[in-house]
């Protein structure tokens, strides 16, 4: 199945980064994924992050199900929906890949290296930076057009706002399309 916006499809949603935000856009991925069939991917070269990600993860979740934000079956799908991994290979034929590493240019760099190389070229590629430019972020980047920083603002799976940060040449279909699409899936 896949999220259809204009003449864009999302097949799969991958995250880049365990840590402080990461699991955080992923349950706000999940949440609105979920229901169109499109699974979640969370990428991290460490074993300790991945585990700690998916505990907090579910963690809210659970309390989302007890709270009565979530009915408990779509608690249930939206876990089994979310895949936490070191195998970047899993990011294959992710249509949105959103990087929440750590806030240093080398380690940005070399992960939209690794993931320009699994994706299909049309993909999004996107930084959650709160500070570095698409430029400093995307450099090396093979394909310029289709980057930008989409800020998340805490906590993620919540808070309403979304910052979309085009670099200089970012396409503006990209930029028109991400504006819309965080409209569409409850960001402001």
């Amino acid at each position: 199945m896949a999220f259809q916006l204009g003449t864009r499809s999302v097949r799969k949603v991958g995250i880049v980064g365990s840590g402080q935000i990461g699991p955080d856009i992923a349950l706000h991925m999940t949440k609105v994924m979920q229901p169109h069939g499109v699974p979640v991917v969370v990428v991290d070269i460490a074993e300790a992050a991945l585990a700690a990600g998916k505990k907090r993860l579910e963690k809210k979740i659970d309390k989302g199900v007890e709270t009565g934000a979530f009915k408990p079956d779509q608690g249930s799908a939206m876990k089994t929906n979310t895949a936490f991994t070191t195998d970047y290979a899993q990011l294959k034929c992710a249509d949105l890949v959103i990087e929440a590493a750590s806030e240093d240019e080398k380690i940005k760099r070399k992960i939209f290296a690794q993931v320009e190389g699994l994706v299909d070229g049309k993909a999004i590629l996107a930084s959650n930076s709160s500070h570095m430019e698409p430029e400093v972020i995307f450099a090396e980047a093979k394909q310029k057009g289709r980057c930008a920083v989409i800020h998340y603002f805490f906590p993620a799976e919540r808070n309403p706002l979304a910052e979309i940060v085009p670099g200089a040449l970012t396409d503006d279909a990209v930029t028109d399309w991400l504006m819309t699409f965080y409209e569409e899936i409850g960001k402001v």
